[in-house]
């Protein structure tokens, strides 16, 4: 009989399923107690793809929002407002997207309607800057846009957490924005956070709370619109799953698919175990190696044989993890076939440290070559460089090592 899958790879992780995060989740929902208690504090979130940012942001937002108790206060009642931030976006549109999540959210109540349509008709005018504008009427138009957001923003503000006409009072406003990454030049997200913090705070509005999360580089991002911008937030650096929440995540999916089957599916120990060690931790590899051998048994027990055959099959879990996280670092962003040469070579010995000299003992090209893919690569953040230690590099994830070892030559010929 069909079983349901109850591991979710392509979507962050169920409330239900996440695992993990102890420290992160207490913080920021000291972070929500002190917004709630007018003392707003901001949170940046960084870490590398499939290491879980998106899933503790949706955790966040159930946990804002009073779906789910805090760990230490309680629960929480605010308006969450969820973005994610495209390299389409920019910072009119930006505004105009604010605004019509915050209309969404609140004007299911009948007698906030009016309140809104009225605190955020600026919206309606405005205008998406063309070449004929100079740059300081650019800035200006800006400049006024961002005064209007951020007072409209601190009146709604007001209003949800002081309610006049017997609506449901909330604890604040807060705002998810993922993948902060992608940020472009016509985005200014790090002006858009520092301008419209001030402004909130002059508006004598104390109930906003904004939460941001990308890769590592999103500070960089935000510093290129305003240098100063990153010191708005606390910084949280988000890296791999011990052993014991890596296990603990693969039991609780095991348990949602025993609650919605008729059959019953049960895993063994040395399974569990390697579903653990293929991931690294990486939350999303997790769901993936643990979905893949979920759908490969053939019985009711997942066994290590499943796990295996799942994992390095065509079209498995280490190809699927390859296609969304590894072909386009391989292939697009890497036009030399003698740069793929260099990570074929540092692919032989896993992510472990690497010398230049053994590097260039199997490298068909000259010296030259060779010191421009290692520049490249370090600068497209492709691999790492030793900081201790001078000329030795790595790949940042064995996942990616056996990616190319077993996979790298599938598309050779690719244009």
């Amino acid at each position: 009989m069909p079983k349901v899958n109850p591991f979710k790879p392509n979507s962050p992780a169920p409330t239900g399923m996440f695992a993990g995060r102890y420290d992160e989740i207490l913080a920021l929902e000291k972070g929500l107690f002190q917004a709630k208690h007018n003392q707003p504090s901001n949170f940046m979130i960084t870490g590398d793809r499939g290491i879980g940012k998106s899933s503790l942001l949706l955790y966040l937002k159930h946990l804002s929002s009073g779906a789910v108790d805090s760990l230490e206060h309680g629960s929480f009642d605010f308006v969450s407002i969820s973005i994610p931030v495209s390299d389409k976006l920019d910072i009119l549109t930006l505004i105009k997207l604010s605004e019509r999540h915050i209309s969404r959210e609140l004007s299911k109540v009948e007698t906030i309607r009016s309140f809104l349509s009225e605190t955020w008709s600026f919206v309606q005018r405005l205008r998406i800057m063309d070449s004929g504008i100079s740059a300081t009427e650019q800035d200006s138009e800006v400049e006024l846009q961002l005064d209007n957001f951020a007072y409209s923003l601190a009146e709604t503000c007001k209003r949800v957490i002081s309610p006049e006409r017997g609506e449901k009072k909330k604890d604040g406003i807060l705002f998810l924005f993922d993948e902060c990454d992608n940020a472009t030049t016509t985005l200014r997200l790090g002006y858009f956070f520092k301008t419209v913090t001030e402004a909130l705070q002059r508006y004598d509005c104390k109930n906003v709370m904004f939460v941001i999360a990308g890769l590592p580089d999103t500070p960089e991002k935000l510093c290129k619109s305003h240098e100063s911008s990153v010191r708005i937030f606390s910084h949280m650096k988000i890296f791999e799953l011990s052993t014991t929440d890596r296990k603990y995540v693969v039991d609780k999916g095991i348990e949602e698919g025993n609650r919605i089957n008729a059959e019953k599916t049960s895993i063994t120990t040395v399974a569990r175990d390697y579903i653990s060690t293929l991931s690294e931790g990486y939350p999303h590899f997790i769901q993936q190696f643990a979905y893949s051998a979920f759908d490969h048994s053939s019985d009711d027990e997942i066994s290590i044989e499943d796990v295996l055959d799942a994992a390095f099959k065509p079209g498995g879990a280490i190809d699927a993890i390859g296609s969304r996280y590894y072909e386009t670092a391989f292939y697009d962003k890497i036009k030399s076939d003698e740069y793929r040469q260099v990570l074929s070579i540092m692919a032989e010995k896993m992510n472990s440290w690497i010398t230049k000299a053994e590097i260039r003992a199997k490298f068909s090209g000259d010296e030259s070559t060779l010191s421009n893919a290692l520049q490249a690569l370090k600068t497209r953040k492709i691999i790492l460089k030793n900081s201790a230690k001078t000329g030795e590099y790595r790949l940042q994830q064995r996942g990616f090592a056996l990616w190319i070892k077993i996979f790298g030559d599938r598309q050779k010929g690719r244009k």
